[in-house]
Parts: structure tokens; C-alpha cells; sequence
């Protein structure tokens, strides 16, 4: 038979509103009663009802976080951050992984509507969907990471890619390249598109005009799909003499393919990554790459998601403002990937 909140406040010899406060930390209750009461809870391993305490309260207590993928080293460690800072307050996470399935991703939103979720922080597949449209007619909150819809304003934190691919790219054109190839992904979104734009500007506010023989697009976001692109891009331009890719672990991917060519980097190709992930301070060459400021887009999310909350609530925050778009500046982080071209491909 399971432990009611009538046993624990028998047992804690309180009455059930006192135990029920404690719980949902929503009166003042003395430091001597909390502590009975929550010995008793655990003695006779009470669980409260959140069902229940969440159609009083009209919150269940719960966020949902939907990435198109757990090994993704960024999305992994902004998931964790997130995920910190709502245990420590209370709240449940529920983690959706869609693996880049837009059907995946629409089931995951059903589920958390179904679970009654409080709000959703989302990395979509793709682009706008019925299902996030249902999110906003339910006013559910809605929060993008690293993604940014044109058709429609949702609150998004993202990573100013288009600085960020920029400054990479001139960083390798002040190194002498000046026939840089880029390693696009497969299927266009906001932040690649930021990203491609950051690579053509570049170049041409540095007076090189873009080949499109320069660009490949990868067939996965695998390491795999990094070797592939790669061997395709050199054996279509092998004038190239440095490659950037939107994705540090395409760029993992690159430098073997290179390898497996008979190259080496940097010494016949400059490679460079994009998010920062721990492993290119590790690899051989270390890899130059550009930092996703991960803690600052964690802290920001949750900041937004709570500010939303509340405002639906009534607690003080802005139910009727206007959607906002936090974008964060990324850092150029320079290791030993890169070199100067040979004298001859200046030319």
C-alpha cells in the first residue's frame, strides 16, 4: 500500500497543509517542523503526487529540452547546464533527442504537451512547425537554442554565427590563404546559413571572390561525412590550401580524410572547426576553431524561460512582451591546425 501525505503528517504529528507547504515550499514553515517533516518523508519514502500538486498549481514542475542529438558535445553540455540550474530550483527535465527526425520532433512536442510541461527549449530539425505552432496556442513558452525562425518571432538564444564564421575565415586570409574551401552541412538552417554568409563576406570584403567549387556539402554530421566531404572537395579543387568546416567534428572528420590522402596539417592544408568542442584541445594538430559560449547561452535560457513563466503566471514577468533574440558573441580560439600556405599558392 502506498505512503499517503496523511501518514507523513501523522507521523510528523502536523497537519497535511503543513506537510503540503513543505513540500511546495509555498508557506513559511519553521526550520524545526521542515525537518520532521522531510525525516518522515524519507523514512517512510514518501513521493508526492506531482500530477496532482501541478493541476492545483496549474505547473507541473517540468521543462522540456529537445536537441536533434545527445552526441553532439554542444548541445550535450548546454542540455547538462540547463538541466543543473532547474534541479537546483525544483523542476524536472524531460530530454527529447530526435536525431535529426523532424517525425521524432514532433512526437517529442506531443509528449511534452501531454505531460503538461511548463515551457520547451528547442534546437528544431528544421524549420517552423505546426506542432511549435500548437506550443504557442496552448501558451506554452517557447525558446530556441542557437536557431532562428524569419517567419515568425519566437523567444531565441543564439550564437552570432555570422561574426563568427567571419572572423575565422579572415583569420585564415591574413595567414596568406586565399583559395579556402568550405565544408557546408547537409540541409541549410538559420545558423549554417549565418555561418555560409560569414564565409562569403569574408572573403570578398578581403577581395577574393568566392568559387563555388569551393563549397561541398556533407552528406551526415558524422565524422564520417567530414572524411567524405573532404576527400570530395580535394579531388575536385585540389587548389585549395585551407578548409573550414561548420562543425568541429566534420572538421575531425577532414583532417583524417587528408591523412588517409597522403596530406598533413597544416603542412599541405589548414583545417579549422566551428562550436569549441573539449576534444579539439586534444587532438593531433590541436584544432583551431571558433568557441560557442556555452555557460553564457545556458544562463540566458534559463533566465528567459523563468522570466516567461512567471509572466504567464501572473508573478511579475512580461506575458505580453515582445519576443526576444539574445545574440551572443563567439571567440576565435587558435591552435595548431593552421599555417601559411607555400610560397607558390599565394599566387
Amino acid at each position: 500500500m502506498s505512503v499517503t501525505i496523511k501518514d507523513v503528517a501523522a507521523d510528523a504529528g502536523v497537519s497535511t497543509a503543513t506537510v503540503s507547504h513543505v513540500i511546495n515550499k509555498t508557506r513559511y514553515v519553521s526550520d524545526e517542523v521542515t525537518g520532521r517533516v522531510n525525516d518522515s518523508i524519507a523514512r517512510l519514502r514518501y513521493y508526492p503526487n506531482l500530477l496532482v500538486s501541478g493541476l492545483r498549481s496549474k505547473k507541473s514542475k517540468t521543462i522540456g529540452i529537445v536537441i536533434p542529438s545527445i552526441t553532439n558535445e554542444t548541445f550535450a553540455a548546454l542540455t547538462e547546464r540547463v538541466q543543473r540550474t532547474f534541479f537546483q530550483m525544483d523542476y524536472n527535465i524531460i530530454l527529447c533527442d530526435t536525431s535529426y527526425d523532424q517525425v521524432l520532433e514532433d512526437r517529442a512536442i506531443e509528449t511534452l504537451i501531454m505531460k503538461q510541461a511548463d515551457a520547451v527549449v528547442i534546437v528544431p530539425v528544421g524549420g517552423y512547425t505546426q506542432k511549435m505552432q500548437e506550443l504557442q496556442e496552448l501558451k506554452i513558452p517557447v525558446i530556441l537554442m542557437d536557431r532562428s525562425f524569419s517567419e515568425i518571432a519566437v523567444d531565441t538564444i543564439r550564437v552570432d554565427n555570422y561574426e563568427g564564421q567571419y572572423e575565422i575565415i579572415n583569420y585564415l586570409v591574413g595567414m596568406g590563404h586565399k583559395r579556402i574551401g568550405y565544408i557546408d552541412r547537409k540541409q541549410e538552417q538559420s545558423h549554417s546559413r549565418d555561418q555560409k554568409r560569414g564565409y562569403v563576406d569574408a572573403l570578398k570584403n578581403n577581395g577574393i571572390e568566392p568559387d563555388p567549387k569551393w563549397v561541398v556539402n556533407t552528406g551526415g554530421h558524422d565524422f564520417n561525412s567530414g572524411v567524405e566531404a573532404v576527400k570530395a572537395l580535394v579531388s575536385r579543387t585540389p587548389e585549395v590550401t585551407a578548409i573550414a568546416a561548420y562543425y568541429d567534428v566534420i572538421a575531425f572528420g577532414a583532417i583524417r580524410g587528408l591523412i588517409d590522402m597522403g596530406y598533413s596539417v597544416p603542412g599541405d592544408y589548414s583545417v579549422v572547426g566551428y562550436d569549441g568542442m573539449k576534444f579539439t584541445e586534444v587532438t593531433v594538430p590541436r584544432l583551431t576553431t571558433v568557441l560557442a559560449p556555452v555557460d553564457m547561452m545556458a544562463r540566458n535560457v534559463c533566465d528567459l524561460v523563468l522570466n516567461k513563466m512567471d509572466g504567464l503566471s501572473g508573478n511579475g514577468g512580461q506575458e505580453q512582451a515582445e519576443p526576444v533574440d539574445v545574440v551572443i558573441k563567439p571567440s576565435l580560439v587558435i591552435r595548431e591546425s593552421c599555417g601559411e600556405p607555400a610560397p607558390e599558392a599565394r599566387l
